[in-house]
Order: structure tokens, then sequence, then C-alpha cells
């Protein structure tokens, strides 16, 4: 078994995209919108298979909603100790 992808809510889908884009080399298809249910998602590929979902929903944010459940984490390998230290140091750099 493998797991097909990961989905999280997001609020602002576009800068999300651009985050993960920019920073870990993620390919995005094209946005998927349901105007019906005011959902829009896109999904994210990485080199080695990998594929996020992020997406984001009208009212979806609301204090009232109960019936969510969030996720704990997700991890990227970047292969190397040194790697990460990199990344960590563009992404404080970049805010």
């Amino acid at each position: 078994m493998k797991i097909e992808h990961v989905a999280i809510w997001v609020k602002d889908l576009e800068a999300m995209k651009t985050f993960y884009v920019t920073y870990f080399n993620g390919h995005a298809n094209s946005k998927y919108h349901n105007k019906d249910k005011k959902f829009e998602s896109y999904f994210l590929t990485f080199d080695g298979g990998a594929r996020l979902e992020i997406m984001c929903q009208s009212g979806i944010d609301k204090p009232d909603q109960d019936d969510r459940m969030g996720w704990a984490h997700i991890a990227f390998s970047l292969g190397s100790k040194e790697a990460v230290n990199q990344m960590t140091g563009r992404l404080h750099n970049d805010g």
C-alpha cells in the first residue's frame, strides 16, 4: 500500500501553492473549482511521486465548524542535515 496524497485546508490557496512550488519544487495541476460548493483545490506533485492536495472552501474556517479534524504534520525529506539547514535559512530570510 502507498499513500496516494495528503490533503490540507488552507486559507490562501494561491499563496500556499506558491510556497510549495517555490520552496519544495512542487508542480501544480490546473486549479479545480466547484462553484456550487465554493470549493477550490490544487494537487501538487513532488520529486519521488508524493502528492499534496491543498484546498479552500468558503466558510470552512468559521469557528462554529465542529465536524472537522485537523492533521498533525507533513514531513519533507531534503536528503541531509545541511540541506535542511540551508532551507531553514532561506525560509527565515524570506520571512
